[in-house]
């Protein structure tokens, strides 16, 4: 059958990896459901509200526009702000790009991320990458965020896909490739991730192999449902699949730079 790309961002990935079956139900496969999502709670809310509000402040700082933190009428976001000018975080040289968006091709499907920052630079006549992502919630160990879907997909999407963005299509070598976690909460502690050429063959051996399952699942027009109830507690559609008994649970802190994930490409018709 062919069908037109999916579009696989790192909470796509990961649905495909805890339930199939939400992850066919998100895309519309098969039946193309119209399925509205689980109502956040209010504090989830302006959690969110606030998150896309200091992300958005830092992307008229990267554009060199005037930023009136005064102007903004949310305390919290104010002091995520002066932590942020306080912290003294140390960019490399190089051209600044904030709310990047990156696509890159694999296996006929396209992956898509969404930096918050990105700064291409050059080192010994070579091209260099860094991402910045900034985080408002928990701060979470370097051990684990290397493990994370995000950081895993981020750098390898630029060690495949980097050259769409460098002068002359020069391809960014895994080793000038890095990413730094800032978190509000403790600004004086940014996580640096450095990429290398052994750990991104790893990484992208395991993504085309994932993507590859899937295209496998949506062939036999296959989607099981998790075994594990305890992902349907959060899941919106719990009584779509009949998991109501698994019960109800708060669903967890949503990262806001996600929250409008894709919002920017309309959804290909995979029917």
């Amino acid at each position: 059958m062919i069908h037109s790309p999916f579009l696989l961002s790192r909470t796509r990935l990961e649905d495909f990896l805890t339930c199939q079956r939400r992850f066919a139900l998100t895309l519309g496969l098969p039946h193309r459901l119209a399925w509205p999502p689980a109502p956040l709670a209010e504090q989830m809310e302006e959690d969110l509200a606030r998150g896309q509000a200091f992300h958005q402040l830092l992307e008229r700082y990267f554009l060199g526009l005037p930023v009136t933190p005064e102007l903004v009428e949310d305390e919290q976001v104010r002091r995520w702000w002066g932590a942020f000018r306080r912290s003294g975080l140390q960019l490399p040289a190089g051209r600044p790009l904030p709310e990047l968006r990156l696509t890159v091709p694999v296996g006929g499907h396209l992956l898509h991320g969404r930096f918050d920052l990105l700064v291409l630079g050059s080192e010994n006549n070579q091209p260099t990458a860094h991402l910045f992502d900034w985080k408002t919630g928990k701060a979470r160990r370097e051990a684990d965020l290397r493990q994370d879907w995000q950081t895993r997909l981020y750098l390898a999407m630029l060690a495949e896909g980097g050259q769409a963005l460098t002068a002359n299509g020069r391809v960014i070598l895994p080793q000038h490739i890095s990413l730094t976690y800032w978190y509000a909460s403790q600004p004086e502690s940014p996580r640096i991730i450095h990429y290398n050429i052994a750990w991104h063959a790893q990484n992208w051996a395991e993504i085309v192999a994932l993507v590859a399952r899937i295209e496998a699942a949506h062939a036999l027009d296959e989607w099981p449902l998790t075994e594990d109830l305890s992902h349907c507690r959060t899941c919106s559609y719990q009584s779509y699949c009949g998991r109501q008994q698994a019960g109800q649970a708060p669903p967890a802190p949503l990262e806001e730079q996600e929250a409008d994930e894709a919002d920017w490409l309309l959804e290909p018709d995979h029917l």
